[in-house]
């Protein structure tokens, strides 16, 4: 069995791969002829606050990463993250692991095939089978922590890992440049995301993680080069798909995480230091990402 902490990331990137429909919608990103990036720049009063869409896994050659990207980390003394990256590294204990897979067990009784539709268990059972992960080991989790085993088992298979992530990329650095760390979130919040879904959202959520796995490394390519093209409508229009199909899984996975995150936002911009924010690419896009969000409260943001 893999790693339980790339699950972990599994969840944080969950903004991105909730569905291979959302990378769907970034298929006809080309290169962009304005050198625009998944960054923007937000004038504080004192200082300025970088957002910089992430994507959690990726691959050795995504590296290095864009000039401006690298120059807006340099450029900061803050640097915050999505959830507590220190402690996911600490997942390989088997203390750690073994609490943090006992919050994701299905009630003492109950057994993934009756809390799925046939149909979701079918097409769970073939693509667990297809990574590797032995239907026993899932059978007794929830199905919303049953699909981020796969979706992340999936991408490690095309060679995308948490290791080259743009969030362990920079935490590395700021551990090295003695950089203020702040995380956005916990890991036991992040896992808890996991436990609230009515049993029709789980099934919703397995379904459409899985509809077109078969696809992956096409699905993940083409979102890879959105991310690097900053193209934010692409983004958008990807979440505009899943916020239409699948709308109370998009609020509590997406949109109610971005809202809270704003007054964090907004102290740093109160402050005189500048920060960089690197959160999935999701929560930056759309009508109610935090560029917008910040925009709406006054803030002068412009994408580089």
């Amino acid at each position: 069995m893999r790693k339980l902490k790339s699950t972990v990331w599994g969840i944080v990137a969950i903004a991105l791969f909730l569905s291979p429909e959302l990378a769907k919608a970034q298929g006809s990103a080309k290169p962009s002829t304005n050198a625009l990036h998944c960054l923007w720049k937000v004038q504080g009063a004192s200082n300025v606050v970088y957002l910089l869409g992430s994507i959690h896994l990726l691959r050795g050659t995504n590296y290095p990463l864009a000039t401006a990207i690298e120059s807006a980390f340099s450029d900061s003394q803050i640097a915050v993250f999505e959830t507590d990256i220190d402690k996911i590294d600490k997942m390989d204990d088997p203390e750690q692991q073994m609490a943090m897979l006992g919050k994701m067990r299905l009630p003492q009784g109950q057994t993934l095939k009756q809390n799925l539709s046939a149909s979701a268990y079918e097409s769970l059972s073939k693509h667990a089978a297809e990574v590797g992960i032995p239907m026993t080991y899932l059978e007794h989790f929830r199905p919303a922590f049953d699909v981020m085993e796969i979706e992340v088992g999936e991408l490690l298979l095309l060679g995308a890992d948490p290791e080259f992530g743009v969030d362990k990329h920079f935490m590395k650095l700021a551990r090295e440049g003695g950089k203020r760390v702040i995380p956005l979130e916990t890991v036991d919040f992040q896992f808890g995301l996991l436990t609230g879904f009515t049993k029709e959202e789980e099934d919703l959520l397995v379904q459409k993680s899985l509809e077109d796995i078969d696809n992956e490394k096409k699905l993940y390519n083409e979102m890879v080069l959105a991310w690097q093209t900053g193209d934010s409508a692409a983004l958008e229009k990807m979440l505009n798909e899943i916020r239409t199909e699948a709308p109370s899984i998009f609020k509590r996975l997406v949109s109610d995480r971005t809202t809270s995150w704003i007054p964090q936002f907004e102290k740093l911009l109160q402050g005189r230091q500048n920060a960089v924010v690197i959160v999935g690419a999701g929560h930056l896009v759309g009508p109610d990402g935090a560029v917008e969000l910040l925009k709406k409260k006054g803030f002068k943001v412009t994408q580089l």
